[in-house]
């Protein structure tokens, strides 16, 4: 797959589909594709040397990512409010405190190696400084802690707001020191979660998630 600057996309692990939604990601956000600038997926398609079906693929995710948005007249590169972002990223917070806390308290002997094998693959992440790894390995930490809460409510209505914030992530790992930091954090709530202290769990989680959405919204400004 290569766009319509010739520069060519190999395949690894990651589907056109993934590729397709990180490229124009960076593409939002380093301005190439300005805010309330037109997208389709024909031009999307044509670009990129792909059919149709990933392209509208992509762009669905992009649209649950906040990122992109339809209109009367077709898509759209949707127009940043950081008020909005920060109210969303506030109730992700609170929804993810509280299932990984109900988490802790059911979570089985299978549930706590998973979780430790990410911890283990965080650290190789951070000495091979693959911050992409990274960020896909933070997510399944959170994730595999609030699905063990086994509330399928709960679980939906934090996928549903953790996959609007999310993009969001490189912006707290670039600061300098953050991805150890995070590590160091991420370890310590998962001390407390192995154990069942479920309100521990909620307290750290919350300090964690509401200090990155800190550092994430000053990164913004």
């Amino acid at each position: 797959m290569s766009d319509a600057e010739g520069n060519t996309f190999s395949i690894h692990r990651e589907t056109v589909v993934d590729q397709l939604v990180k490229t124009i990601e960076k593409e939002i956000f380093s301005g190439k594709r300005p805010r309330k600038s037109k997208i389709s997926e024909i031009g999307i398609a044509t670009e990129f040397g792909v059919s149709r079906v990933p392209a509208r693929e992509a762009l669905q995710r992009l649209e649950k990512m906040n990122l992109v948005k339809k209109t009367r007249s077709g898509r759209e590169v949707a127009k940043f409010s950081r008020e909005e972002f920060m109210h969303i990223y506030e109730l992700k917070n609170a929804v993810e405190a509280f299932g990984a806390m109900k988490g802790a308290l059911n979570a089985r002997s299978e549930d706590i190696q998973n979780i430790e094998a990410i911890i283990k693959k965080m650290v190789e992440a951070i000495d091979h400084g693959d911050m992409d790894q990274l960020k896909r390995l933070n997510h399944e930490f959170h994730d595999a802690m609030v699905f063990c809460c086994a509330n399928p409510k709960i679980i939906e209505a934090f996928s549903a707001l953790a996959q609007q914030v999310r993009w969001a992530m490189h912006l707290s790992l670039r600061v300098e020191g953050r991805p150890v930091v995070g590590y160091r954090e991420h370890v310590e709530i998962f001390d407390a979660f192995r154990k069942g202290e479920a309100e521990t769990v909620r307290m750290l989680l919350e300090k964690h998630s509401n200090n990155n959405m800190t550092r994430v919204l000053g990164e913004m400004e």
